[in-house]
């Protein structure tokens, strides 16, 4: 099975990720993300919550960008160990490492499970009323940035 016979139709990854041992990857990806986020009490471990299957799918949609560094770091340590291959990437790939705890905790914490389990729904909107002095300005939080003035230093 290939990885874009396993995407909807709504995401395509075909020009983000090359076709060729996704599955491999996957099966890397998935014991090196529960070293990086392992089962703790009621939240269970990156892995359960298919990180490495859908999850991946799902975040590679909205970040093609990480996919050729994830596959770099997965190329280079593929025969390692999960634990050498974490510590590998972090002292001789910066951006592959990145790139796969960024998959990792992307795709877990968007997983809707994870999200009852933290009771975050996401965004909300909230009424924002011109009549009401917001309650930071009350407790006089800002004002003394306001009386400093305006501080600007170049770029």
């Amino acid at each position: 099975m290939t990885l874009s016979s396993e995407l909807s139709s709504t995401v395509s990854l075909d020009a983000a990720v090359p076709v060729g041992a996704p599955a491999e990857c996957r099966e890397w990806l998935a014991r090196v993300a529960d070293l990086l986020i392992p089962a703790a009490g009621d939240m269970p471990a990156a892995s359960e919550m298919d990180v490495a299957g859908r999850q991946l799918d799902i975040v590679l949609g909205a970040r093609p960008d990480l996919s050729r560094h994830l596959l770099r770091g997965w190329r280079s340590t593929a025969d390692s160990d999960p634990q050498e291959a974490v510590r590998l990437l972090q002292d001789l790939d910066a951006e592959a490492y990145d790139a796969v705890r960024m998959v990792v905790a992307g795709g877990y914490y968007i997983h809707p499970h994870v999200r009852r389990l933290l009771r975050y729904t996401g965004q909300e909107p909230r009424t924002v009323r011109v009549d009401q002095v917001p309650e930071y300005l009350e407790e006089g939080l800002l004002e003394r940035v306001m009386e400093r003035g305006p501080i600007y230093r170049e770029a």
